[in-house]
C-alpha cells in the first residue's frame, strides 16, 4: 500500500471515530432548554373579522375590484378582428400576381443542373420557398416556373450582376 492510500484510510477512520463520538455524546440531540412559546390570544381579532363579514363591509381593495368588474368595458379583450391603428391605414391586398423569385445563379455539375433562386439552391421539380411556384426547367440563361395550379410556365431570366 502506498503512502497516499495510507493517509486516505487514516483520514477516513478518523472521521468515522469523530462521527461516532459526536452521536454518542448527545451533541446531536436538540437542546434541553427550549424557549417557551408565547401564546397570543387572537380571539378579539377573529371576533372583529366575523363581525365585519356578517355586516357585509368591504375593504377598499375589494370595493375597487367590484367597481372594475361591474364597469362598462371600452373594448372587448377577446377581439375577433385584427387590431387596426387609427392613424395607419391597412394595406390593401391585391389579388394580382405576386413578385417572381430572382434567378441569380446556375451550377451545372453532375447529372442535374442547379438553380440559385433568392439565395437557395433548387433542382428541377422542387417547390420554391413559399410554395407558390415549382421549378419546371433550368437553363443557363433562364428558368421556367409553374405557378401553383397553372400549366403554362413563367420564364424568369438570369439576373446579371
Amino acid at each position: 500500500m502506498t503512502l497516499r492510500e495510507k493517509i486516505i484510510l487514516g483520514l477516513a477512520a478518523t472521521s468515522v471515530m469523530c462521527a461516532g463520538l459526536y452521536y454518542a455524546s448527545g451533541l446531536s440531540s436538540p437542546t434541553a432548554v427550549s424557549p417557551k412559546l408565547v401564546r397570543t390570544d387572537f380571539s378579539a381579532l377573529i371576533t372583529s373579522v366575523q363581525a365585519s363579514v356578517a355586516q357585509g363591509e368591504l375593504t377598499e381593495r375589494e370595493e375597487r375590484v367590484l367597481a372594475g368588474a361591474t364597469s362598462q368595458w371600452l373594448r372587448s379583450p377577446l377581439r375577433e378582428q385584427p387590431l387596426v391603428m387609427p392613424d395607419i391605414e391597412p394595406e390593401e391586398s391585391l389579388p394580382g400576381p405576386s413578385a417572381l423569385p430572382q434567378y441569380v445563379g446556375y451550377i451545372d455539375i453532375g447529372s442535374q443542373p442547379i438553380a440559385i433562386i433568392d439565395g437557395y439552391d433548387y433542382r428541377a421539380g422542387e417547390a420554391i420557398q413559399g410554395g407558390e411556384f415549382k421549378l419546371s426547367r433550368i437553363y443557363s440563361d433562364h428558368i421556367e416556373l409553374l405557378r401553383r395550379g397553372a400549366t403554362d410556365p413563367v420564364e424568369v431570366p438570369l439576373e446579371k450582376p
